[in-house]
């Protein structure tokens, strides 16, 4: 029971680092990030993949560093980027990942603790990075989402 208390107060303490990320905003958009945030925290990370791939990491990396890469972040924010992201990636699909990702439906039951390890370790490796992108901001801040699809959008 004491590891679930120092996995919760974990998992509070990257909420709170998170949500320390956007204090300056508007109340409303903060109020709407932190439930954003909360939702993402409080669901579970079976949503999240399994497996990351060291070929993919270095062909993100790779076009990051590229002339393209480079060109296309400096129109963007104005600067050139270090891709730190990209990096981070693939050092962690070097020590937790394989050579590709295969998409097969994993029975968790007979997996050993050691893999189930390496796949939760994946998983909340992307579920940190779903929470790093939503603290960051985006148009969901401003505008709902639309539940219902336009008929004929040009025409209203």
């Amino acid at each position: 029971m004491g590891a679930n208390n120092n996995q919760d107060d974990e998992e509070d303490k990257e909420l709170k680092q998170i949500w320390s990320l956007f204090q300056d905003s508007p109340e409303d958009i903060q109020e709407r990030r932190k439930n954003i945030t909360k939702v993402i925290q409080d669901n579970t990370t079976s949503v999240y993949p399994t497996q990351i791939s060291i070929f993919t990491a270095l062909d993100e990396l790779i076009a990051c560093f590229s002339l393209g890469g480079q060109v296309k972040n400096y129109y963007r924010y104005g600067n050139y980027d270090v891709c730190k992201r990209q990096r981070e990636k693939f050092w962690f699909a070097i020590k937790n990942g394989g050579f590709s990702e295969s998409n097969d439906n994993v029975d968790f039951s007979k997996l050993s603790s050691k893999d189930l390890s390496k796949y939760t370790k994946i998983q909340d490796f992307y579920k940190n990075r779903v929470l790093e992108d939503k603290a960051l901001g985006s148009s969901e801040d401003i505008w709902d989402e639309r539940k219902e699809l336009l008929g004929d959008p040009f025409k209203k």
